[in-house]
């Protein structure tokens, strides 16, 4: 078990839950070792509910909510109207990256955590210097 901290983005919950995605397995590895610090956001919650719903129906929904009951050693973090001062400035600073509203937040999340690592499935977290696991192939 790891003691740096790690922050959980939307592709690592899915990844974890749908046995179809291509980072299935590698998900089930991380979330059987979770380091003693993780972290995700209510922003990322509200993402990835959106995505098993729309995609996948509401019983999925229902499935990642009951699981994230489940993951006491996950601690998510609050939005008020600071961070949203904040991300979008990140925003601003970041034109022509492309990036969504929730990675932005994530972005600063990470940066007032100092978290270094950050288990997700695309590189968008990398940006300013975050290890991305699992890497694709």
């Amino acid at each position: 078990m790891s003691a740096n901290p790690v922050f959980l983005d939307s592709g690592i919950f899915i990844a974890f839950l749908d046995r179809s995605d291509a980072f299935h397995g590698a998900a089930v590895d991380l979330f059987a070792a979770p380091p003693r610090r993780c972290f995700s956001s209510l922003a990322v919650v509200s993402e990835t509910y959106g995505w098993f719903l729309h995609r996948l129906g509401e019983d999925a929904g229902r499935a990642f909510r009951l699981a994230l009951a489940d993951f006491t050693w996950l601690k998510l973090l609050p939005l008020d109207t600071e961070h949203h001062a904040a991300v979008l400035r990140k925003l601003e600073r970041l034109r022509g990256h492309k990036l969504t509203y929730v990675d932005a937040s994530s972005l600063v999340f990470l940066g007032q955590l100092r978290i270094g690592e950050v288990w997700s499935v695309d590189q968008d977290l990398a940006i300013e210097g975050a290890r991305v696991v699992p890497r694709s192939a």
